[in-house]
């Protein structure tokens, strides 16, 4: 099960976290948000020492919503170190959802 957050927990949960933290913005009635919740839940039980993933509710505190860009939902964003470092939106398979939290999480080579 994937715990869910809101406005007034989101800085000690998310952005105060030592480890990344996966959100996911959702509204009880949508369905693809409810399609994705197993894959949150399968991604949460693998990835426990790695990853913490919360669910916040978009429909109940839109405006803490907005400040995130979230227009739509299932809408996920990934944060570490305090901010955002990716977002997508839509259900996304297991396989697909990991690549992008590894893609976004992998640290950026600087050229020189």
């Amino acid at each position: 099960m994937i715990p869910q957050i809101t406005a007034a927990q989101f800085a000690e949960q998310v952005t105060a976290s030592k480890i990344p933290v996966l959100v996911d913005f959702f509204s009880d009635h949508c369905h693809f948000c409810q399609e994705l919740l197993p894959v949150l839940a399968d991604v949460a039980t693998e990835q426990t020492e790695s990853l913490r993933i919360f669910k916040f509710d978009a429909g109940a505190e839109p405006e803490f919503a907005a400040r995130f860009g979230i227009r739509a939902v299932p809408n996920l964003v990934l944060f570490q170190n305090g901010g955002p470092v990716g977002q997508r939106s839509g259900f996304s398979p297991k396989r697909d959802l990991l690549a992008w939290i590894g893609s976004a999480l992998r640290p950026s080579i600087a050229v020189r």
